[in-house]
């Protein structure tokens, strides 16, 4: 696995002035020139600057997949508001309707007034606005939310590629190991 046409992936080394002493980061640059100074190619990273990376890509590989599940549910929580607001019309004015308490409880109801709506803007914060304004209020939402999800699923992937890399440079160097270890064994 090589990195993105043009780019080299090597390690930083860890900053004096940082006072992290351990931290180790996966670094990219856009030519074999760009990366960082401080950094240090995979091949001749430690097995231990090696783990630290995977490990610290799995952080932030589980963290950015928390972050699009959540970013995934509010959308479809925004969707499923659209679609609901679709059956506020003047027909359906005076039907009956069962109106969700709970996830798993309703009471029955009469649809009155059904030009208005109490908008959750965030923050606990409510607004009263019309179906219309409404509608337009979700799709803005969900297509903020859609759009960012995409930029975490972009990320994610890279973050992907970059453990992968890394796994593979640890595989290969311990398969090295081993191939010494066996040497040394038949040499004696």
């Amino acid at each position: 696995l090589k990195p993105p046409k043009g780019r080299k992936l090597a390690l930083r080394r860890p900053s004096s002035r940082s006072g992290r002493g351990c931290e180790h980061r996966a670094a990219m640059g856009d030519n074999e020139g760009d990366a960082p100074q401080d950094s240090v190619p995979l091949t001749q990273a430690s097995m231990q600057q090696l783990n630290t990376v995977k490990q610290q890509l799995e952080g932030e590989i589980k963290s950015l997949l928390q972050n699009n599940e959540a970013l995934r549910d509010a959308e479809g929580r925004f969707q499923h508001s659209w679609d609901a607001l679709n059956s506020l019309i003047p027909e359906n004015e005076g039907k009956h309707i069962l109106v969700p308490i709970t996830s798993s409880l309703y009471i029955d109801a009469k649809m009155k007034d059904n030009d208005k709506v109490m908008v959750d803007v965030g923050t606990g914060y409510y607004i009263e606005m019309s179906v219309d304004k409404a509608k337009n209020f979700c799709n803005k939402r969900t297509k903020m939310l859609a759009d960012n999800a995409t930029k975490v699923e972009k990320m994610l992937k890279e973050k992907r590629k970059y453990y992968e890399m890394v796994t593979q440079t640890m595989q290969m160097k311990y398969d090295v190991m081993q191939q010494n270890m066996e040497k040394q064994k038949a040499g004696k």
